[in-house]
């Protein structure tokens, strides 16, 4: 059971413990859409509706497709549902991951984001780094890049920065 202890600050809003993962609505190896539509958006409409208040998806899920089907599913979007995104990689044709993590690549990316799932501001931002380079000043310009977008608007948090990623 819940208690009021289980709720935790995520940039602006006060969400559970758990949230909901949307990667695997994707087709297999998050890539094109899922095996059924309906039963992803009815999924989501369900996870919502036993009360999970926050999403983490990502513009490279599917790609774009896990994030349309988000939008479909819950748009308008509950005032407490926190949206939570990732930036710092796309997918190639054959589906890996790369890096995509330019300051002006996490800027895109975010913007994708927010245009995908039609918001006008991400709850929060994880940045994912998928390669080996060293935390320098390379990671300040990409950090910069994401607290630019918070300082316009564009996410309300930083949620936070991995060093790793593992694919799918």
């Amino acid at each position: 059971m819940n208690t009021p202890s289980d709720r935790y600050h995520l940039a602006d809003k006060m969400v559970w413990r758990v949230g909901y993962g949307a990667m695997r609505l994707a087709g297999p190896g998050v890539l094109g859409p899922p095996r059924d539509h309906d039963e992803a958006i009815a999924v989501l409409r369900a996870a919502v509706d036993a009360g999970v208040d926050h999403i983490d998806t990502a513009h490279y899920y599917g790609p774009a497709v896990v994030n349309e089907l988000i939008r479909k599913a819950l748009s308008p979007y509950p005032d407490d549902l926190a949206m939570v995104s990732k930036v710092g990689g796309r997918r190639d044709e054959a589906g890996a991951f790369l890096p995509y993590n330019n300051p002006d690549q996490l800027r895109a990316g975010i913007e994708d984001n927010v245009v995908t799932l039609g918001v006008e501001r991400l709850t929060a931002v994880n940045l994912r780094l998928l390669d080996d380079a060293p935390v320098d000043d390379r990671f300040v310009d990409q950090l910069g890049a994401l607290v630019a977008a918070r300082d316009e608007g564009l996410i309300a948090g930083i949620a936070c920065l991995t060093l790793a990623f593992d694919t799918p």
